[in-house]
């Protein structure tokens, strides 16, 4: 039984280990830090650009699991669907770069002048103009999110959702 199980597990670790992702998105990591530039003194764990969406955490980032994900390639894209999906990515992530290095310079200024003494009802302003850049560049991430799902097939849509649903079962 325990030979099966190591099988099992081997067979498994040996298969996500193979995986590759259909693009490598090491260079584009490098570039994105980058253009992020220096961290606010109260993020130091920031994730650029996802921390400026209005919903950063339980919105999927279509583009980056269908080309980028180490399990990727088990989609098996056609040249079409590539073609397709780096289009839009090279069109959404320069606006989304843009929006969000703004954001992000709108919320430093604002702590700024917040440690500088500045009356919270004073800082209103500055934060329902932060508020609204948020919801719009959160509103270009679900046309993004749409116009991938458009793109793939059902059935590779219910691979991205079993490489991200998908836990470890350990037998002890």
């Amino acid at each position: 039984m325990n030979k099966i199980l190591s099988l099992g597990l081997m067979v498994g670790m040996s298969t996500v280990l193979m995986a590759e992702p259909n693009i490598s998105n090491a260079d584009m990591k490098a570039k994105i830090g980058e253009i992020a530039g220096e961290k606010g003194i109260f993020a130091q764990n920031e994730v650029f650009p996802k921390d400026y969406f209005l919903i950063g955490k339980n919105l999927p980032f279509s583009i980056g699991l269908t080309l980028h994900h180490p399990r990727s390639s088990e989609l098996n894209l056609s040249k079409e669907q590539l073609d397709k999906l780096t289009t839009i990515k090279a069109n959404t992530m320069p606006i989304v770069i843009k929006s969000a290095k703004e954001i992000k310079a709108l919320e430093l200024a604002l702590v700024d002048k917040l440690l500088k003494g500045a009356n919270p009802k004073d800082l209103e302003a500055d934060v329902d103009n932060i508020a609204k850049l948020k919801v719009e560049l959160t509103k270009k991430h679900i046309i993004c999110i749409a116009s991938v799902r458009d793109i793939i097939t059902k059935e590779q849509a219910k691979i991205v959702k079993g490489y991200l649903t998908k836990k470890t079962n350990i037998v002890k």
